[in-house]
C-alpha cells in the first residue's frame, strides 16, 4: 500500500513539474520576445468562428473544423473523455455561467 501512495505521490510532482515548466517556458519566450520595441505576443489564443476555431500558440496557427465535435457526433463523447480534467471543469463553469 505504500509503494502505490509512493508512485501517486511521485506522477503527481512530476505532473506539476511539467505543467508549470512548460507554463513558465511559454511566458518567458512571450516576455522576451522583442525587447526593443516592447511589443508582446500571446502565449495562446482561440477565436470561434461559427463552426471553426483559430488557435494560435506563440505564433503558430491551427485551424479546427468543430463540426466533427456536434453533441450529436460519435466523436464528441471520446473528445469530452479524452479532454484534460481543467477543460471539463472550464466548460461547465462557463455552462452554467450562460444558464445565469
Amino acid at each position: 500500500m505504500h509503494i502505490k501512495k509512493k508512485t501517486a505521490a511521485r506522477a503527481v510532482i512530476l505532473y506539476l513539474i511539467l505543467t508549470a515548466g512548460s507554463w513558465m517556458f511559454i511566458n518567458s519566450y512571450t516576455n522576451s520576445y522583442n525587447r526593443i520595441t516592447g511589443e508582446k505576443i500571446a502565449p495562446a489564443s482561440v477565436t470561434l468562428n461559427g463552426e471553426n476555431a483559430s488557435l494560435s500558440l506563440l505564433e503558430h496557427d491551427a485551424e479546427i473544423d468543430l463540426s466533427m465535435i456536434c453533441p450529436e457526433s460519435k466523436v464528441y463523447c471520446a473528445a469530452y473523455i479524452a479532454s484534460p480534467d481543467e477543460i471539463r471543469a472550464a466548460a461547465l463553469l462557463i455552462s452554467l455561467y450562460n444558464r445565469l
